[in-house]
């Protein structure tokens, strides 16, 4: 997801929003005990562990894939918790992190590795040189934003998204080989300029970093774009031949294909203004439409 600089509305962050935790979704798996507190770490296969950072609105799950060979840790979220020593509790593979794109929420531990895949973009080269530093988020780490304790000796006040040293710039159709196991890129444009989502045809697994999620997803911001969301809706639902289970970056794992091509048809409904009710708001300055679809909600420009 991203994230609200302003309170002008709750149409972005729920008051209380962490009462509805512990989601159901999680208790169809393995929690794995381990001694940081700030994330909860979930077997969902014998070689896809999901790390789930749960105390702050955000809900980011990042998700250590193993191969033979080596371990792709796909994306590294908020950079409050030691997702480097987390992940090193969980396999002895070599680690390499792939982001699904370069909001901040997917990249603050990145800085940790020294094998990063990026997708190539403009967009992901500004963002991995420059990183984001505290003033630049707004109310991101107040309020209700956060609910569980900040981790032993972390400083929210001197807390930055460091900038990365990108390894390998990703293009649509490169494979990542982790020995026995290939991620397919697919680069899916529109929520950010650089989401891509990540297939594994032989497991079915489709991770879609923000491009999908069972909640509100954001086409609103400057740098999101309507037409690229659709067009890339287009392009998942080809594929849905090719995986069983999509994999997204917050709130709940391992969920339905079919909802992607709900959102995708949602998508076009709203573009071709025949969505009907919506509701009314502000995010980060922006007069938004809000249209909830049960499972998932998007959020446009009121001027589109």
């Amino acid at each position: 997801m991203a994230y609200s600089d302003d309170t002008e509305s709750d149409i972005i962050v729920p008051k209380k929003w962490y009462e509805k935790l512990p989601r159901e979704a999680w208790s169809k798996y393995d929690k794995i005990d381990q001694p940081d507190n700030w994330f909860e770490v979930y077997r969902l296969t014998d070689s896809v562990y999901a790390i789930y950072e749960d105390g702050h609105f955000e809900e980011v799950i990042s998700y250590l894939v193993l191969g033979d060979e080596k371990a792709a840790l796909i994306d590294t979220a908020n950079g409050i918790g030691d997702i480097k020593a987390l992940a090193e509790k969980l396999t002895d593979l070599p680690i390499l992190v792939v982001n699904t794109h370069t909001h901040l929420d997917h990249i603050g531990g990145n800085h940790q590795f020294d094998k990063i895949a990026t997708p190539d973009t403009p967009y992901s080269r500004e963002q991995a040189a420059k990183g984001r530093t505290k003033a630049s988020t707004g109310n991101y780490l107040d309020g209700d934003m956060v609910w569980k304790p900040f981790p032993d000796g972390f400083d929210k006040e001197t807390w930055s998204v460091k900038p990365f040293k990108v390894t390998r710039w990703l293009k649509d159709g490169d494979k990542i080989d982790l020995g026995g196991r290939i991620l397919e890129v697919i680069f899916t444009p529109g929520h950010s300029p650089d989401s891509i989502c990540l297939l594994d045809r032989e497991n079915k697994l489709f991770w879609t970093g923000d491009s999908f999620y069972p909640a509100p997803i954001y086409v609103y911001k400057p740098t999101t774009n309507l037409d690229q969301f659709i067009e890339s809706f287009a392009k998942m639902t080809e594929l849905m031949p090719y995986y069983d289970w999509v994999m997204p970056s917050h709130n709940e794992p391992r969920i339905e294909k079919h909802l992607i091509k709900e959102c995708y048809e949602a998508a076009k409904s709203i573009k071709a203004d025949t969505a009907g009710e919506y509701t009314e708001g502000v995010a980060d300055g922006i007069p938004v439409h809000r249209y909830d679809y049960g499972r998932f909600s998007l959020i446009v420009r009121a001027e589109r």
